[in-house]
């Protein structure tokens, strides 16, 4: 199988079909829902998550069977049926379409593949196999989980705070300087003491510094 290229979409606003109604399409809509996608399910029946997840807002569910038409659209395709037919017509039909599309367990059918994502806050970790091992990815996204806490998440929204003033006011040179700075350790452990106005200190004490 040829070698993928790692992306990661921004999906916010942008429609989105799941063909299928079990527990595997239901983690299909959970996962999309986050990145805020308008989901639209097609399927005869759902699962009671699913349900729910239609009842919430999350996506909206055609209760019939899958037609050609509902690609029309669509920036991305998932086939999660349990109908093997169905989902080689699906790939078939996006792939004329040129609308990506993802077939569960089927990675020869998949034009591309998802990852098991470890979130804190804005940074993502995806782990990816190729769709050869879904469980792999996983275990090693669960080893990784206990390295990086949530007071990861509480820092990268600090720096972000700053890309502005640092944008504006330091010259290029000086910004690594201070990404640099940010970076020596001490930022990050007032952060997971719960001292966030230290650390905004530190910050504060490296910026006037660099502007001499």
């Amino acid at each position: 199988m040829s070698k993928t290229y790692p992306i990661s979409l921004l999906i916010t606003g942008k429609p989105v079909l799941v063909v299928g109604g079990g527990e595997v399409a239901a983690r299909k809509v959970r996962g999309l829902a986050e990145s805020g996608a308008q989901i639209t399910v097609v399927s005869p029946e759902v699962c009671e998550e699913l349900n729910q997840l239609t009842k919430q807002g999350a996506c909206r569910w055609l209760q019939r069977p899958y037609e050609t038409a509902d690609l029309e659209g669509m920036e991305l395709a998932f086939a999660c049926t349990d109908d093997e037919a169905l989902n080689v017509r699906i790939s078939a039909e996006a792939g004329v379409r040129r609308i990506l599309v993802n077939v569960a367990d089927r990675p020869e059918l998949c034009t591309f593949f998802l990852p098991s994502v470890l979130r804190r806050g804005d940074l993502s970790i995806a782990v990816s196999t190729d769709g050869c091992s879904p469980l792999t990815a996983r275990l090693i996204r669960e080893s990784l989980e206990s390295h990086v806490d949530d007071a990861m998440g509480v820092f990268l929204e600090l720096l972000h705070s700053w890309r502005p003033q640092v944008q504006e006011n330091l010259p290029p040179e000086k910004r690594m300087l201070f990404w640099e700075g940010a970076h020596n350790g001490q930022v990050y452990q007032f952060i997971k003491q719960g001292q966030r106005k230290q650390a905004e200190a530190v910050l504060a004490q490296l910026f006037k510094e660099l502007q001499r």
